[in-house]
C-alpha cells in the first residue's frame, strides 16, 4: 500500500494527471497483493462502466462546461458587476466577488477574482498581501459546503453517503471559517462611501443578478429542492446560458462566439478533470478488493495507534505534498471509512480526512489558486501566510470539537 501511494505521489509531482497516476498506482497495488493481471482488468471495466463512475464523471464534466460558457458569454462578469451594484457594500462585495467566482471551475478563477479584490481593496487602503489573502480564504471557503463542489460530489460518491447529510455536518465549520475569516480580514477597514441609487436602479441591478446568476441558481435548486440528478440540473443550467446567450446576441453582436454551440460546449470540458475521476473510481475499486488493506488498519488500530493519527499523517501528507484535496478523498476514502461501524461514523471519518485534507492543501505551495493569487498581487508567502495564522487553526480545532463530541 505504502508502495503505491509513493508511485502515486512521485507520477502526479512529475506533472502526470491524478487519474492516471491513480489507475498505474491502484494496478501496482494489486499486482503486489497477488491479483492477477486478468482480475484487476476486470475491475478497472467494472469501475469504469459503473453507473456511480459515468454519472460523476459526467457532472464533472458538464460543471466545466457551464464554466467555460459563464465565462465566455460574459455572465461571470456582468453577474459579478450587478452584485456590486446590489450590495452597496465595498467588504461585502470583495468577500462575494471570490466566493461566486469560486462556485464554478471557471479557468483562472482565481486570476478572474484579483482585479476585483485589487480595485475595491485599494478604496479601503488594504494592503496587498491582505488583498491576496481575501481573495484566497473567501474564495475557498465553498469548499465546505457548496453542494455542486466537484470534490464534495466526489467524496459523496466514494464515501457512500448523502451529500446534504455531510454538508449539515460541516455546517458550522464552513460558517466559522467566514467569520473568522471576517473579523481578521476586515478588522480596523472602513468601507468607502457609496453613491446613492434610486429605487429603479437597485432593482435593475437585482434583475441583472439573478438573470446572470440563474445558471447556477437553477443547477442548485434542480439538486436541493426536486433532488434531479446531477447531471440533469446541470444539463438545464447549460440550456439556460445558451437561452440567455441568444438574447444578449439579438442585442449585441460581441455575444457571438460565431461557432457551433456544440464546439463551444467541447471547448468547456476539462477532460484531465474527467479522467481523473475515472482514475479514482478504478483505484477505489481495487482498494475494496484488497481485503488485507482493512485487516492492516485493524491490526494498527489493536496495536493502539489511533485512526485519526493515520489520517491526520497521511492526508498532511498527501494534501500538502500534491497541493490537492482530491489524492486524499481518493486514497483514503476507501481505505478508512470501510472501518466505520456505522453510518454516522462514516461521516464523521469523512469530515476529519476532508476537513484535514483541505487544510494542508489551502497551504501548499503546489496549490495552484495561491501560485497565481501571489503573482498578480505580488506579494510572498510568509506575509500572506500570516493573516492565516489564526482562521486556519480554529477552524481545524472546531471540527476536532465536532469530532470528538460526536464519536462514539
Amino acid at each position: 500500500m505504502i508502495l503505491s501511494i509513493l508511485i502515486i505521489l512521485y507520477l502526479v509531482n512529475r506533472k502526470i494527471n491524478i487519474g492516471y497516476s491513480l489507475m498505474i498506482g491502484g494496478i501496482t497495488l494489486g499486482l503486489l497483493t497477488g491479483r492477477s493481471l486478468v482480475h484487476i482488468i476486470g475491475l478497472i471495466i467494472e469501475a469504469i462502466f459503473d453507473y456511480q463512475t459515468l454519472s460523476l464523471a459526467l457532472a464533472i464534466g458538464l460543471i466545466t462546461v457551464m464554466g467555460y460558457l459563464m465565462d465566455k458569454y460574459y455572465l461571470m462578469e456582468r453577474m459579478i458587476g450587478a452584485l456590486e451594484k446590489m450590495l452597496r457594500s465595498a467588504k461585502a462585495t470583495i468577500m462575494f466577488a471570490p466566493l461566486i467566482i469560486g462556485t464554478l471551475l471557471v479557468s483562472g478563477g482565481a486570476l478572474m477574482s484579483c482585479p476585483v479584490v485589487d480595485n475595491l481593496g485599494k478604496k479601503m487602503n488594504i494592503s496587498q498581501e491582505k488583498k491576496a489573502s481575501i481573495n484566497m480564504i473567501f474564495r475557498h471557503g465553498l469548499y465546505f459546503i457548496f453542494p455542486l463542489s466537484p470534490t464534495i460530489i466526489m467524496a459523496a460518491e466514494i464515501g457512500g453517503y448523502e451529500i446534504n447529510d455531510f454538508i449539515f455536518l460541516m455546517l458550522p465549520i464552513g460558517i466559522l471559517f467566514y467569520i473568522i475569516a471576517y473579523t481578521f480580514c476586515f478588522r480596523n477597514v472602513k468601507s468607502p462611501k457609496i453613491e446613492n441609487v434610486d429605487m429603479k436602479e437597485y432593482l435593475i441591478s437585482i434583475k441583472g443578478f439573478l438573470v446572470y446568476s440563474s445558471p447556477i441558481l437553477v443547477s442548485l435548486m434542480g439538486v436541493l429542492l426536486i433532488n434531479l440528478e446531477f447531471y440533469i440540473s446541470l444539463i438545464l443550467g447549460i440550456i439556460l446560458c445558451f437561452v440567455i446567450n441568444e438574447i444578449d446576441k439579438r442585442k449585441d453582436s460581441k455575444f457571438d462566439l460565431k461557432e457551433n454551440v456544440l464546439m463551444t460546449m467541447l471547448k468547456g470540458v476539462k477532460v484531465p478533470l474527467v479522467i481523473s475521476i475515472f482514475g479514482i473510481m478504478i483505484y477505489k475499486n481495487i482498494v475494496n478488493d484488497v481485503s488485507e488493506i482493512s485487516e492492516l488498519l485493524k491490526n494498527m488500530l489493536k496495536f493502539g495507534i489511533p485512526i485519526e493519527l493515520v489520517v491526520f499523517l497521511s492526508a498532511t501528507l498527501i494534501s500538502y505534498a500534491l497541493g490537492s484535496t482530491n489524492p486524499s478523498v481518493a486514497i483514503l476514502f476507501p481505505m478508512i471509512l470501510p472501518l466505520a461501524p456505522d453510518y454516522d461514523t462514516r461521516l464523521l471519518y469523512a469530515m476529519f480526512i476532508y476537513t484535514t485534507a483541505f487544510i494542508f492543501y489551502f497551504i501548499s505551495p503546489l496549490h495552484l489558486c495561491q501560485v497565481v493569487t501571489f503573482d498578480y498581487f505580488k506579494v510572498k508567502m510568509k506575509g500572506v501566510f500570516k493573516n492565516y495564522i489564526y482562521i486556519l487553526p480554529v477552524t481545524y480545532l472546531a471540527m476536532v470539537i465536532i469530532y470528538c463530541v460526536r464519536i462514539k
